[in-house]
Order: C-alpha cells, then structure tokens, then sequence
C-alpha cells in the first residue's frame, strides 16, 4: 500500500504499480471518486508507472495525499454524492504545478501554493507534470461559521510567498505525515485547529468584517462545545464578559438566529453526521444524542424529528441504504 512521506500507512489507498498498464486509468479514476465524490480522473498516458493515492479519516475531516502522473479531473457534482454538500476542501501543492479552473478563474499552483476548493462547484484540475497534492476536506458548516465569506476565496490563488500560506502549507504538509499517528481525539483537534489557523493566511485575514469579531468567537466556541451538556447562551455571552442580549442582537445581525438558535442548529447538524458516519455506527443513538450535548435520548429524537421529518434510526438506515447503493 502507498504510504505518506512521513512513512505511515493510510486508510483507503491506491498504487499505479499494483496495476497492469490496460488497468491503470479505470483503476485510478474510480480510486479517485471513491476518496472524492463527483471527482473523475483521466491519466494522460497509461504507461504512467508511478502514482499514489492515500486517505486518512480525521472525523469530521478526510485527508487524501495524492501523487500523480499527469492527468486531467473533471468534478461535477450531483445530489447522488451528498458527502460533496458537507465538505470544503483546502487544496496545497507540496510539489509540481497544478492548473485548477473554476467558477473563480483559472490559476496555476506552485509548489507551497493553496487554495480553497468549493465541492459544489463544478471544476477542472490539470496537472501536466508528476506533481503531489494534499486536500483536506473540512466539514462546511464548521469553516463558514468561522469564515462567513468564505465563497470569495473559492477558486483564487493562496500565494507561498504569503507568509502566514507558507505558515499554513508547511504544517498541512507536517500533518500528512504523522496523521496515520494520531489517535482519533487527536485527529478531532487537528481539525478544530486547522479551521482556526486558516486565519493566519493574509486573504482570510483580509476577509470583510460582516460580523463582530464577538460573533465568530461565539461560533469558536460553540463548535469546541458541543459535547457539553447544559451550556446555555448565558455561558456564552458570559465567557466573552458581554450580556446575552447584546450577543444575541450581534448573532441574529450575522447569522440569522440567536445564540440559543444557531447552538441547537449545530448540534442538529452534527448529530445528523454523526448518524450517517459509517465510522460511527457502532455507537447508539443515545451516544450520539450525548456526545452532541443531549442529556436525554427521548428528548433529541423528538428534537430530531422536528428538524428533519423522520426519527434519527430511520435517518441512519437511509444514510446506510445510500452508502450501500454506491
């Protein structure tokens, strides 16, 4: 099996070598499209005899390494793959030069370069020289509740000769390594923190001010509290020394809804995650309900309900029917 260059062996993988010449294209397209839903890849020349594909499970997140030979990767995204609906992916290219063309235009990556990708979208990657690439899908709702605008970056060039890029590609790439390493609260945190660090990149930093800063802080905190049972609005307000109704005010300014509201919308969300991982159906219903911040079981099914129409056992074998049919 492929490995990463930190030497650590990855969940799913793929290697052009273990394939006969004839084999190689279907082999690394649908490689491809198992690891990134609505992705399809073509190999420019099926003499290629290097390539690799490796994924790791972070979670909420998914890390795929991939080196490949030159090749060119259609994404078009339809409501059969709803994974592409929860993810947006960073994009960084460790070595060799990548063209990606989107809905925002059409750049060239360098080595150390990033950018944001928006699985939503349609897009175009061509890479026309034996190039590695890393793409950390990171759970949408969680990156937007933090970055607002985070549409205006999708598709544009993160230069390495930012600073703060060069800061974020570098520990990206330092992750790829030790991430088969890393047990699975470890790997949560890397995601929180990640979502945290896209800040020190100047476009994010650069990013328009919709909201009070006070409103992403609360987001912050709400998302690293949602396995916390009890927490109210009051302690969230109070941990920014501010009144609930004022962050309330600022809340429902930026988001829509109140502390209260936008809480319950996250826990909601991922609740209804939780249930669709494969990765976790080995937990109860229960589990989940309190591992999201529910302290009754009765109480989050009713709540389940309300919010999307069927029980959360009922959600979970349609999410399993799904995954099963693909």
């Amino acid at each position: 099996m492929p490995q990463l260059e930190g030497g650590e062996t990855l969940g799913q993988s793929i290697d052009l070598a273990d394939y006969d010449r004839p084999a190689r294209r279907d082999a690394w397209d649908h490689a491809s499209n198992s690891l990134f839903p609505g992705l399809r890849v073509e190999l420019v020349a099926d003499e290629a005899l290097r390539g690799s594909i490796a994924s790791v499970d972070l979670g909420r997140a998914h890390l795929c390494a991939i080196e490949t030979p030159p090749a060119q990767a259609h994404h078009v995204p339809t409501q059969q793959h709803a994974d592409t609906w929860q993810h947006v992916s960073l994009m960084v290219q460790p070595w060799g030069r990548t063209t990606l063309m989107s809905a925002g235009g059409e750049i060239t990556m360098a080595p150390g370069d990033m950018c944001m990708v928006d699985e939503r979208a349609r897009f175009r990657i061509v890479t026309q020289e034996f190039s590695r690439l890393l793409f950390l899908r990171l759970p949408r709702a969680a990156v937007l509740g933090r970055y607002p605008h985070l549409n205006r970056l999708c598709g544009k060039l993160l230069p390495a000769s930012d600073a703060g890029t060069r800061l974020l590609s570098d520990s990206l790439q330092r992750i790829s390594e030790v991430a088969a390493d890393l047990g699975e609260l470890q790997r949560a945190a890397v995601v929180s923190a990640t979502i945290q660090m896209l800040g020190v990149a100047q476009a994010f930093a650069e990013l328009p001010e919709s909201a009070e800063w006070r409103v992403r802080r609360a987001a912050d905190f709400i998302e690293m509290s949602l396995s916390v049972t009890g927490i109210t609005a009051s302690d969230i307000a109070e941990e920014q020394g501010i009144s609930r109704r004022r962050l309330d005010q600022l809340m429902k300014q930026a988001r829509g809804v109140s502390i209260s509201g936008y809480l319950w919308q996250r826990r909601m969300e991922q609740s209804a995650a939780d249930l669709a991982d494969p990765h976790k159906a080995t937990l109860s219903i229960a589990q989940i309900a309190f591992a999201n911040g529910y302290e009754d079981a009765a109480h989050f099914t009713r709540a389940f309900r309300r919010s999307y129409g069927t029980t959360p056992g009922r959600w979970r074998e349609q999410a399993v029917a799904v995954g099963l049919a693909h």
